[in-house]
């Protein structure tokens, strides 16, 4: 299922954006409906929930819409911005930010489908870059590069990124062997991202300057090896 977030302040046009969506064929989607500055600042930030699209009006009352998508790039990268407005001198601004559609408001029907075809194709593509989890009967795609670590307690398994915290049940081992080869277990209840690794001294390692993430003496070897060799390649 593909999740969707709509931002356009005009309430009856945002239904109008809704039917077109639930219109499209062979698409299953999750909408969401942001109609207000509260509910569009919760897209991005820390603990902001990630969407795979955004259907983005350009003219909004709290921001250009422009400057929001800049804010949700941030941080969620994966997410693919379609842009919609009535105003086509716009469509040189758009280019400041990445996205993958520019539609006139009096030409959504015809083209909001192949924009949304063309988004869901680009996150098929990137798919290979990212982990998916599943919590609350929700899925979310997470950046690898935007992982720190990982650990373990109890039942619950969290996931540390650089914007944004997630929880699994799955447990260290399955999720290690769905992660690329800069992820190791360092210790039973920690996974760690070695592209973050900023320091490394005894049983202890420093992750993206802050992070303190224990390394257990029959594992210090192993993971100081393979540290070694990712920049050694």
């Amino acid at each position: 299922m593909i999740h969707i977030a709509i931002c356009e302040d005009d309430p009856i046009y945002l239904r109008e954006l809704e039917k077109t969506i639930k219109e499209t064929k062979e698409l299953s989607a999750e909408i969401h409906l942001c109609s207000s500055p509260e509910e569009r600042s919760k897209l991005y930030g820390k603990n902001s929930i990630p969407y795979d699209i955004v259907l983005m009006d350009i003219e909004l009352p709290e921001k250009s819409g422009i400057i929001l998508s800049k804010e949700i790039l941030q941080s969620h990268a994966a997410t693919q911005i379609i842009f919609i407005t009535q105003y086509r001198e716009y469509c040189s601004d758009v280019y400041e930010t990445e996205h993958v559609y520019f539609i006139h408001k009096s030409d959504v029907k015809q083209y909001l489908p192949r924009a949304i075809e063309k988004a869901i194709f680009n996150l098929k593509q990137r798919k290979n870059n990212y982990l998916t989890i599943s919590w609350n009967r929700r899925e979310h795609n997470i950046l690898l590069d935007d992982i720190i670590y990982i650990e373990r307690n109890l039942r619950t398994t969290t996931i540390y990124c650089t914007s944004s915290t997630y929880h699994t049940s799955e447990k260290l081992a399955q999720l290690l062997d769905r992660l690329d080869q800069n992820f190791v277990c360092c210790h039973r209840s920690y996974l760690i991202n070695l592209n973050q690794i900023t320091d490394f001294e005894n049983n202890l390692v420093t992750l993206a300057g802050q992070y303190k993430i224990p390394v257990s003496q029959k594992r210090a070897v192993e993971v100081k090896k393979q540290f070694l060799a990712m920049f050694a390649k």
